[in-house]
């Protein structure tokens, strides 16, 4: 009796947790001299990589100019993604949802000051 509730309570949490399994992306991810970005957010409009290697992506499309960092969205789940060259070196990062709210990427644990006092991502490209 004791084994089978083990065995259903392993396999509740196992089914459950799978469906958490499959949505992991790696973001981002570095090699050959190119890093890929990768945010999920079904919702968003648009949604940019914003850093120290693209002036923090400035940019406002309403008045026509070019969103710099912008990442493309994919057909599967929302799932936005951007590959980017970059030479070695330390990068910080975070995404621009809608042009309006910065949020970082949750999949990099590594979080430093930015350059105006907030949070940022750190990208360490070989």
């Amino acid at each position: 009796m004791k084994k089978s509730l083990v065995a259903v309570v392993f396999l509740t949490v196992l089914f459950s947790c799978g469906k958490y399994l499959a949505e992991a992306v790696e973001s981002p991810e570095a090699a050959g001299g190119k890093a890929t970005f990768r945010l999920r957010n079904p919702s968003a409009s648009t949604v940019q990589v914003a850093g120290d290697w693209n002036n923090w992506g400035k940019g406002d499309a309403e008045s026509g100019e070019v969103l710099v960092g912008l990442m493309e969205k994919g057909e599967k789940g929302g799932l936005w993604s951007l590959t980017v060259e970059l030479p070695p070196g330390r990068y910080r990062y975070r995404f621009i949802i809608d042009e309006t709210r910065a949020v970082l990427d949750p999949f990099n644990p590594r979080i430093v000051e930015d350059h105006i006092g907030g949070k940022a991502n750190l990208l360490i490209m070989p």
